[in-house]
């Protein structure tokens, strides 16, 4: 008994030896989550657009080969490559003194065929002739009348007008040159507008509507853009690339653009004047969700959004899930969750701790 006695005090002895100094013992304890350092943004309105892009070709409103419609030598030419010509202005002569005498030539055997139907008409009311006669005589009149109409028309295609407003592409003849009906004399294109055509995907189609504005921009003028007009939409999908051809007509009052030039266009397809924006650094997206924090009472509460498009300040709209004037986070999105705590930063902070 006293044997088991002193083994208890030696246990005892021990346990007390191993014992941290102090009168306290350790306890578990979980330290508070630490606030994420976020800066924010506040979601704007701006003015918003969807935009159909595609690249197309600048061709004339109108193209025209305007062609001798009588024969002979060129007299005068008036016009040449890159001239602005007026319709019904004279771009050409074709010499016209055959026509001239030929008209004459009509008109006196015009003349005496009316003297003559005058003379039957007394002869026939005097019962000299026969009302088929004069009847006869009549006819003839009216033959010789259309032939001299036939040369005055003629006569006037000597002079060579422009059917249309625009320019001179080409110059297809030279004065002197001796030309027949059918001669090619000038390639003329109407300028203003111009019409452009190009393939936007059919995956657009149901976006599309006649008159929507279209912007241009070209090579040779960069930084301009040029306005125009939706005017068609090709009623079948192209099979080879899945595409509907569109037509355009640009306004090109300056005339600086030209038929055949190569275009970017966008087609804009709707506007909305309200929109929601943020920047693009504020939005998160994966497995085709998008989504962003907002940032209230401290705390990043997760929330799904809708993007649109982009601005031209870079800024993208929200079209869903969003009201503006909310703050959103733009920078520490990593190590955000929804609920978590936040500390919001200055932009001055950030740039100096990441300079």
């Amino acid at each position: 008994m006293t044997r088991r006695r002193g083994m208890l005090a030696l246990l005892l002895l021990l346990s007390a030896g191993c014992a941290p100094h102090g009168d306290t013992l350790p306890a578990a304890a979980t330290p508070a989550q630490a606030a994420v350092p976020v800066t924010v943004a506040a979601a704007v309105i701006r003015p918003s657009e969807r935009q159909v892009s595609f690249v197309g070709t600048l061709f004339g409103n109108e193209e025209v080969t305007l062609s001798s419609q009588v024969e002979g030598q060129i007299k005068s030419i008036t016009a040449d490559m890159g001239d602005h010509i007026d319709a019904e202005q004279v771009l050409a002569e074709v010499e016209d003194d055959q026509l001239r005498a030929r008209l004459r030539e009509v008109e006196a055997t015009l003349a005496k065929a009316r003297a003559d139907e005058a003379r039957g008409r007394q002869l026939v009311e005097q019962k000299v002739i026969s009302p088929t006669e004069y009847e006869t005589m009549k006819t003839h009149v009216a033959v010789i009348e259309a032939q001299r109409d036939t040369f005055t028309v003629t006569l006037s295609h000597a002079r060579v007008r422009s059917p249309l407003t625009g320019s001179v592409a080409k110059r297809l003849v030279s004065a002197g040159e001796y030309v027949r009906p059918g001669t090619p004399l000038f390639a003329l294109v109407a300028d203003d507008p111009l019409k452009l055509r190009g393939d936007v995907p059919e995956r657009f189609a149901n976006e599309l509507q006649l008159q929507q504005g279209v912007r241009v921009r070209v090579d040779a003028f960069p930084g301009t853009v040029f306005e125009g007009r939706l005017t068609r939409i090709s009623p079948a999908s192209n099979r080879d690339n899945r595409s509907l051809t569109v037509e355009a007509l640009v306004d090109n009052h300056e005339r600086q653009l030209k038929a055949g030039f190569f275009a970017n266009a966008a087609i804009v397809t709707r506007r909305d004047d309200d929109a929601v924006m943020v920047p693009p650094e504020a939005l998160i997206t994966f497995a085709g969700v998008t989504k962003l924090f907002v940032i209230a009472d401290n705390a990043a509460h997760e929330r799904q959004v809708q993007p649109g498009t982009r601005s031209a300040e870079g800024l993208i709209e929200i079209t869903q899930g969003l009201r503006a004037g909310e703050l959103v986070a733009t920078s520490g999105l990593s190590k955000l969750q929804n609920g978590a705590a936040v500390s919001v930063r200055k932009q001055e902070e950030k740039r100096e701790q990441a300079g």
